[in-house]
């Protein structure tokens, strides 16, 4: 409808046109026209937000790199667990109920220690509780992948 009014309005020459206001004014930033005064360093705000994100990934990249080979033998060795316990576990039927009992016991006592804000622990305890949130992790997926064998 507006663009029908506008059309209208340049074909008939009148002052309509000039009565519609366009928020360019507004949108417009012009402080990336003279970024050398501004100390920018000459590069637009794509360039620093490019940049920006490229040092944020950096860090992550660098967090999830320290402990690496201890979070990966934690989870492998979850894992190994898993394929054990329900290989051991499955030889006889008779503690099935009791052994999938253990395991969620296991794993909700280690997901309340990991993710619970509010229960003050040392920083060497919180350390081994996220290298067991690891093992936690490996186990959960052991299991579930067990599930599907038979």
């Amino acid at each position: 409808m507006l663009g029908i009014l506008v059309l209208g309005a340049l074909l008939r020459g009148s002052d309509a046109f000039r009565r519609i206001s366009w928020p360019i004014k507004a949108t417009m930033d012009t402080s990336g026209l003279n970024s050398r005064a501004n100390g920018n360093g000459g590069s637009t705000r794509l360039a620093r937000a490019i940049q920006n994100l490229q040092v944020k990934l950096y860090a992550r990249i660098q967090k999830l790199r320290s402990g690496f080979f201890m979070k990966m033998l934690f989870f492998l060795a979850g894992f190994y667990c898993a394929t054990a316990f329900s290989t051991v576990i499955g030889q006889t039927g008779d503690w099935d109920i009791l052994s999938a009992g253990l395991a969620v016991i296991v794993v909700e006592g280690i997901g309340a220690l990991m993710y619970k804000a509010s229960f003050p622990l040392p920083n060497n305890v919180r350390s081994l509780v996220t290298v067991f949130n690891y093992w936690k992790a490996g186990l959960s997926l052991g299991l579930f992948l067990d599930a599907f064998k038979y």
